[in-house]
């Protein structure tokens, strides 16, 4: 124990008079950040893993990892001030408890033991903090050599550069194996990154897999993406496409294996190579995707290397040593706004996307009952958590009885006024106003049930009404769940201004969503809105990603400026080349 070298027998008696046996079972939350620290936790059994409070889902926010005769919260015992991060229980876990109270009457009854104990609780904390100053000063020299890193990059280089120069057609082959074999494993694999992950709808899950094998290469087939392309004849024009060289790919816990497919097919149409990093609580699906895959290399005779991925849980230093490292040609960012900021940050060209946050403008001239319909279609689809999902819904008065009607009729529920405090207060973080993680990707009874909300029957959505003064609300920003704000407006205008607002707030550059009739105010919409797509009378889960329009179907949504991102595409092999163009004098006949 940490202070068994410095008490004897008789004093360790003592000591073990003012604490408590406290037993936490895995994945239980130990102490919660912010919260007034009222004691310290020696760990017995088991291990402790430190967490920051973070609004991003897709970015792994541990810090690090406490074992057996280590102190957790010992700083309280010093500072008494607010706990600076989340503790978890990452296995079963057995500690003693001195609350501060304690330690204070130990201090005054027993001085001798009380400095004793001091000391050792003050090296634990000392010993702590090198460490911190450690880990920060191997993120600020990114210039340190991890051998795995550097031999991983090195045969992505090796295998891109034997691959470059293979034919249109044996590519196609090859993505058309790899495609279908993902695509016929989606059950499987959906089944399995539900229990794993703990988010979604294994139904919705098979369908997205499919999609982003199937459609995506379908989109792909055929296209030109290597060497001399056609010569433009007006222009005197020829391009020539060339791959990046090796890529580095961020995965998200919210969309595991259907990224995964997306990135490896859209990389290997332009002839590169790809190392993927794969969310900690996807390790498992994302290990089983990747071996797949490589199976289907090696049948083809196609470097296995052209695949890896980062095949234990690893850690942010690392991840900066791949996206800065000098061979990473690009970065494609998958993931929370932090990963994606560091990616953009790392020197080497990449490509990121935004938060959604889709404000759905419901005008006057559409049938409700139909749009009702397409709403919750989109919005309970893998229990809502595709970026791009209708987030807010703002109506315009004429018709929000009769929409909301239609939104009861198709399974949501609309809460009261009462309902909506105790919802609010049980679903979203209190601090950061965000949806709580362990609510994301859950079904809309559980999160209801959780705040003490219960209808007759089942329902699949929650929809909360909102003022529209209420902006600063919760309500207002991204909810990666089957959840909706309902705003109410005058007329179209008003409207129009606030889905402005709303995306403003939060969601710039990602998605809006209109369903009307009318094609001038569709114009005025696509005009006024910071969005990279509009949707016009289309669910925003499905259209976004390009299901039932004319949009790439993709799985990483730039969005541009607006967003700090470096494209507003629906990302695709297109963006992984390098065109040179050969330019011939347009007065001369030679080619």
């Amino acid at each position: 124990m940490p202070y068994s070298t410095s008490l004897n027998d008789q004093e360790r008696s003592v000591f073990n008079t003012y604490i408590k046996e406290i037993n936490f079972p895995r994945g239980s939350q130990i102490i919660r950040q912010g919260d007034l620290g009222d004691g310290c936790y020696i760990i017995d059994k088991g291990k402790v893993r430190l967490e920051l409070d973070t609004s991003e889902t897709n970015s792994d926010p541990t810090l690090g990892f406490l074992e057996e005769g280590m102190l957790l919260g010992e700083f309280s015992i010093l500072d008494k001030l607010q706990r600076s991060s989340n503790a978890f229980a990452d296995t079963d876990v057995s500690t003693r408890f001195i609350s501060t109270a304690n330690f204070q009457k130990l201090c005054l009854d027993h001085p001798k033991i009380g400095v004793k104990i001091l000391m050792d609780f003050s090296r634990e904390v000392t010993g702590k903090i090198r460490i911190m100053n450690e880990r920060m000063s191997g993120f600020l020299h990114t210039d340190e050599v991890d051998p795995d890193v550097e031999e991983m990059i090195s045969d992505a280089g090796l295998a891109f550069r034997e691959f470059m120069e293979w034919p249109e057609k044996k590519v196609d082959i090859l993505l058309k194996d790899i495609a279908e074999a993902i695509a016929g494993r989606a059950d499987a694999f959906a089944r399995e990154t539900v229990k794993e992950t703990g988010m979604g709808v294994v139904e919705h899950k098979i369908i997205k897999i499919q999609f982003a094998a199937l459609e995506v290469y379908k989109e792909m087939s055929g296209k030109h993406a290597h060497g001399l392309n056609m010569i433009d004849p007006l222009n005197k024009i020829q391009e020539i496409a060339s791959p990046v060289g090796v890529i580095f790919g961020l995965i998200p816990v919210t969309n595991p294996v259907s990224t995964i497919v997306f990135k490896v097919l859209i990389s290997l149409k332009s002839r590169n190579a790809i190392i993927l990093s794969c969310h900690r609580n996807a390790m498992g699906v994302c290990n089983t995707a990747g071996e797949l895959i490589q199976e289907i290399l090696k049948k083809h005779a196609a470097p296995v290397k052209l695949l890896q991925w980062i095949k234990v849980r690893g850690s942010r230093k690392k991840t900066a040593m791949y996206m800065t490292h000098p061979d990473i040609s690009l970065t494609l960012a998958t993931g929370g706004p932090s990963m994606v900021k560091a990616a953009y940050s790392s020197g080497n060209p990449a490509i990121g996307v935004g938060m959604g946050n889709a404000p759905v403008l419901i005008c006057s001239d559409v049938d409700p009952d139909k749009v009702a319909e397409m709403v919750i279609g989109s919005k309970n689809f893998d229990n809502g958590i595709i970026c791009g999902s209708d987030n807010n819904l703002i109506v315009v008065s004429s018709i929000r009885d009769e929409f909301i009607k239609s939104l009861q009729k198709h399974g949501a529920i609309v809460l009261t006024a009462p309902e909506k405090t105790r919802f609010i207060a049980a679903t979203f973080d209190a601090d950061s106003h965000h949806i709580r993680k362990d609510k994301v990707g859950q079904d809309a009874i559980k999160i209801a049930a959780e705040a003490a909300i219960e209808r007759d029957g089942k329902f699949s959505l929650i929809v909360v009404p909102e003022d529209e003064d209420y902006l600063e609300s919760p309500m207002a920003n991204e909810k990666l769940a089957p959840i909706l704000s309902l705003f109410t407006v005058a007329d179209e205008q008003e409207g129009l201004e606030l889905c402005r607002n709303v995306l403003r707030k939060e969601g710039m550059g990602h998605t809006a969503i209109i369903h009307t009739n009318d094609k001038d105010r569709i114009k005025a919409f696509g005009m006024a809105m910071p969005a990279s797509r509009i949707l016009v009378n289309t669910p925003g889960t499905q259209g976004c990603i390009g299901i039932g329009n004319g949009l790439l179907p993709s799985f990483t949504l730039g969005c541009g400026t607006y967003a700090g991102c470096s494209t507003t595409d629906n990302v695709s092999f297109h963006n992984l080349l390098n065109i040179k163009r050969i330019a011939y004098p347009i007065e001369s006949n030679e080619e």
